[in-house]
């Protein structure tokens, strides 16, 4: 069986109104000269306080599956349209409105958001069971009392010996724990806030996670997380361009500078980002699934097996910012920039550049994001990264120049 990738510690930290964007931004750029931990270098910063780091890292190692997700549900049991506008997902104006839909309409409030695009299938499934664990007794790093140890602010055994007076009273546990003389009320209102903001990111993870329309997501195979732990950590043979990459590359750029515009620098990062799109579209095949409106999902879809937000992207573009984001996703924000792609498939077991290449010339919108013009005129593309995967090949350009520079180029000696 194989394990789920963790969401990435940033995210958490955003989707729990942590701290704004603007501050992950300065603090992964402060990260950068430092060597940092990211969490060392926001209480450096003064936006999160030490004991507050250790919470969300606990939390992170259940959001990569949403079956994990959903059996860390606590704090009080809150109706469905509640825990979308505490996620974030709905305004309470929304919610206004879909509760007199289903007013007029008789159906159950879960089937109005289906109906109105607001709730995948999934998405709903997986918010009722996060209900229905809220209500149950069971052990989760987002109970109070958890959170309380994990942060420092009691130990274990006061915790069990809170737990064992809560029973013989009708008291809350921060009362309990008060009355015991183990923590000031301060410290109690900070761990509930603490974890209302704990909640709101485990929302934010199931919904994203739940943006497939199947029901659950399978196990991502070893050999395929493997494969993908080793793009990220450019190893074996992902520590260079690979022949046809390299091949893909070279064309590219001569096309481009046939039409008068400048080649573009290889971009570590933007291969990476190609890489494991091209991975996810052979092994995870997003192109199979449709969206909510029963749209189906392109080239530019992402599967709901990774670290990153899923995305069934359609020929309308409706989801186009969800993928622009994906460089930022995959490097954990070394590159800032937003990514534009063209993607490949043929039926034939491998790919052949020169053939990618006459078939993006031959379509107006790959043609365009190639030679700028267009809605990309002035785009001033800066990097440039290439993925090619048995019979996909996949190139992302970006506006920003790569901090992490070129990779190697191909080693001569080539199987």
């Amino acid at each position: 069986m194989g394990q789920s990738t963790n969401r990435l510690f940033g995210r958490i930290l955003l989707d729990g109104r942590f701290m704004s964007q603007q501050n992950l931004d300065y603090a992964l750029e402060q990260q950068k000269h430092t060597k940092e931990l990211l969490g060392q270098v926001l209480v450096r910063m003064g936006v999160l306080a030490s004991d507050d780091v250790k919470a969300p890292l606990i939390v992170q190692e259940h959001l990569g599956d949403i079956n994990n997700a959903v059996k860390i549900a606590a704090g009080e049991r809150q109706l469905l349209g509640e825990l979308l506008v505490h996620s974030g997902h709905i305004t309470n104006d929304q919610l206004d409105l879909v509760i007199a839909e289903q007013q007029r309409s008789g159906e159950k409030i879960g089937e109005v958001f289906k109906r109105l695009g607001i709730l995948t299938q999934r998405q709903l499934n997986a918010l009722l069971d996060f209900q229905i664990n809220q209500q149950t007794p069971q052990t989760s790093p987002l109970r109070l009392g958890e959170l309380l140890v994990a942060t420092g602010h009691i130990t274990r055994e006061q915790l069990e010996d809170a737990l064992r007076r809560q029973e013989l009273s009708n008291k809350k546990l921060g009362e309990v724990l008060v009355e015991a003389g183990y923590i000031l009320p301060s410290r109690v209102k900070h761990g509930i806030r603490l974890q209302k903001m704990l909640v709101k990111a485990v929302l934010a993870a199931i919904l994203s996670l739940g943006v497939s329309t199947t029901s659950y997501a399978d196990p991502i195979p070893d050999s395929t997380q493997t494969l993908m732990k080793r793009v990220i950590d450019e190893s074996g043979e992902f520590s260079r361009l690979s022949a046809t990459e390299a091949e893909l590359s070279r064309l590219v750029n001569n096309y481009r500078e046939a039409n008068g515009l400048p080649p573009v620098s290889n971009s570590r990062s933007l291969n990476k980002v190609a890489r494991m799109h091209a991975i996810d579209l052979v092994e995870n095949r997003p192109i199979d699934g449709t969206d909510s409106r029963g749209f189906d999902c392109s080239l530019h879809s992402w599967s709901n097996n990774g670290s990153w937000t899923p995305v069934c992207y359609t020929k309308d573009h409706a989801y186009a910012k969800a993928m622009w984001d994906k460089p930022r996703e995959i490097t954990n924000f070394i590159y800032t920039g937003d990514g534009y792609e063209n993607a490949y498939a043929t039926s034939d077991s491998e790919v052949t550049p020169a053939n990618v290449l006459k078939a993006w010339k031959a379509s107006p919108s790959h043609n365009a994001l190639i030679l700028e013009s267009g809605i990309w005129k002035s785009s001033n593309l800066l990097a440039f990264g290439v993925g090619i995967y048995k019979n996909v090949a996949v190139i992302w350009f970006g506006s920003l120049t790569d901090p992490l520079g070129p990779m190697n180029s191909v080693e001569i000696a080539l199987k």
